[in-house]
Protein backbone atom coordinates (compact mmCIF):
# COMPACT_ATOMS: atom_id res chain seq x y z
CA UNK A 1 0.00 0.00 0.00
CA UNK A 2 2.85 2.17 1.02
CA UNK A 3 5.28 1.75 -2.12
CA UNK A 4 2.56 3.16 -4.94
CA UNK A 5 2.23 6.46 -2.39
CA UNK A 6 5.86 6.18 -2.54
CA UNK A 7 6.55 6.41 -5.82
CA UNK A 8 3.58 8.65 -6.75
CA UNK A 9 5.08 11.11 -4.09
CA UNK A 10 8.94 11.01 -6.04
CA UNK A 11 7.43 11.40 -9.30
CA UNK A 12 5.48 14.55 -8.28
CA UNK A 13 8.80 15.79 -6.78
CA UNK A 14 10.53 15.43 -9.46
CA UNK A 15 8.12 17.33 -11.35
CA UNK A 16 8.38 20.23 -9.04
CA UNK A 17 12.01 19.90 -9.53
CA UNK A 18 11.56 20.40 -13.15
CA UNK A 19 9.30 23.39 -12.88
CA UNK A 20 11.49 24.70 -10.47
CA UNK A 21 14.83 24.34 -12.88
CA UNK A 22 12.42 25.93 -15.88
CA UNK A 23 11.62 28.89 -13.71
CA UNK A 24 15.45 29.50 -12.57
CA UNK A 25 16.97 29.09 -16.61
CA UNK A 26 14.06 31.68 -17.65
CA UNK A 27 15.47 33.83 -14.74
CA UNK A 28 19.13 33.25 -15.56
CA UNK A 29 18.22 34.09 -19.00
CA UNK A 30 16.73 37.36 -18.75
CA UNK A 31 19.63 38.26 -16.15
CA UNK A 32 21.74 37.29 -19.44
CA UNK A 33 19.55 39.89 -21.90
CA UNK A 34 19.72 42.59 -19.38
CA UNK A 35 23.26 42.67 -19.42
CA UNK A 36 24.00 41.89 -23.06
CA UNK A 37 22.02 45.34 -24.24
CA UNK A 38 18.88 42.84 -25.10
CA UNK A 39 20.52 40.43 -26.93
CA UNK A 40 19.83 36.39 -25.58
CA UNK A 41 22.72 33.90 -26.75
CA UNK A 42 22.09 31.79 -29.67
CA UNK A 43 23.09 29.14 -27.51
CA UNK A 44 23.15 28.50 -24.09
CA UNK A 45 27.42 28.20 -23.44
CA UNK A 46 26.91 31.46 -21.53
CA UNK A 47 24.56 29.88 -18.86
CA UNK A 48 26.19 26.30 -18.65
CA UNK A 49 30.19 27.36 -18.79
CA UNK A 50 31.26 26.09 -14.86
CA UNK A 51 31.88 29.22 -13.00
CA UNK A 52 29.88 31.50 -15.00
CA UNK A 53 27.45 34.32 -13.55
CA UNK A 54 24.14 33.16 -14.37
CA UNK A 55 23.96 29.44 -13.42
CA UNK A 56 25.94 27.78 -10.95
CA UNK A 57 25.01 24.38 -12.48
CA UNK A 58 23.46 22.90 -15.60
CA UNK A 59 19.75 21.95 -14.73
CA UNK A 60 18.22 18.95 -14.94
CA UNK A 61 14.91 17.97 -16.62
CA UNK A 62 12.87 15.27 -15.65
CA UNK A 63 9.66 13.72 -17.35
CA UNK A 64 8.30 9.86 -16.00
CA UNK A 65 8.80 9.11 -20.03
CA UNK A 66 12.06 10.38 -20.34
CA UNK A 67 13.94 10.25 -17.57
CA UNK A 68 16.75 12.54 -16.25
CA UNK A 69 18.21 14.98 -18.42
CA UNK A 70 20.77 17.87 -18.89
CA UNK A 71 21.17 17.95 -22.58
CA UNK A 72 19.13 20.96 -25.03
CA UNK A 73 18.01 20.91 -28.19
CA UNK A 74 18.44 24.20 -30.37
CA UNK A 75 15.53 25.13 -32.31
CA UNK A 76 14.29 27.69 -34.31
CA UNK A 77 10.52 27.80 -33.34
CA UNK A 78 8.84 26.06 -30.49
CA UNK A 79 7.47 23.12 -31.60
CA UNK A 80 6.65 19.33 -30.67
CA UNK A 81 9.85 17.68 -29.96
CA UNK A 82 9.82 14.84 -27.65
CA UNK A 83 13.06 14.02 -26.45
CA UNK A 84 12.38 15.38 -22.52
CA UNK A 85 15.66 17.52 -23.04
CA UNK A 86 15.20 21.67 -22.62
CA UNK A 87 14.52 22.89 -25.52
CA UNK A 88 16.27 26.52 -26.54
CA UNK A 89 15.07 29.05 -28.97
CA UNK A 90 17.73 30.33 -30.58
CA UNK A 91 16.71 31.99 -33.76
CA UNK A 92 13.52 33.97 -35.22
CA UNK A 93 10.55 36.04 -33.45
CA UNK A 94 10.78 33.49 -30.26
CA UNK A 95 14.62 33.57 -29.80
CA UNK A 96 15.47 33.38 -26.03
CA UNK A 97 12.23 31.12 -25.09
CA UNK A 98 13.17 27.67 -23.14
CA UNK A 99 10.91 25.07 -23.17
CA UNK A 100 10.96 21.27 -21.75
CA UNK A 101 10.89 18.94 -25.38
CA UNK A 102 8.21 16.77 -24.06
CA UNK A 103 4.58 16.38 -25.56
CA UNK A 104 4.01 13.62 -22.49
CA UNK A 105 1.89 14.98 -19.39
CA UNK A 106 2.89 15.75 -15.68
CA UNK A 107 0.73 13.65 -13.20
CA UNK A 108 -1.57 16.83 -13.26
CA UNK A 109 -2.12 16.08 -17.21
CA UNK A 110 -0.50 19.34 -18.26
CA UNK A 111 1.89 18.42 -21.33
CA UNK A 112 5.50 19.28 -20.41
CA UNK A 113 5.94 21.54 -23.74
CA UNK A 114 3.08 23.90 -22.29
CA UNK A 115 4.83 25.28 -19.37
Amino acid sequence: VALPKFANAVKVANEGGTRGSLGVMRSSLTIYYGDNQGTYPTDLSPLLTPGNKYLPQAMAVYTTEHGKSKAVSYVSEPGDGDTGYWAYVNAGGDIGKIYVECTHTDSKGTAWNQY
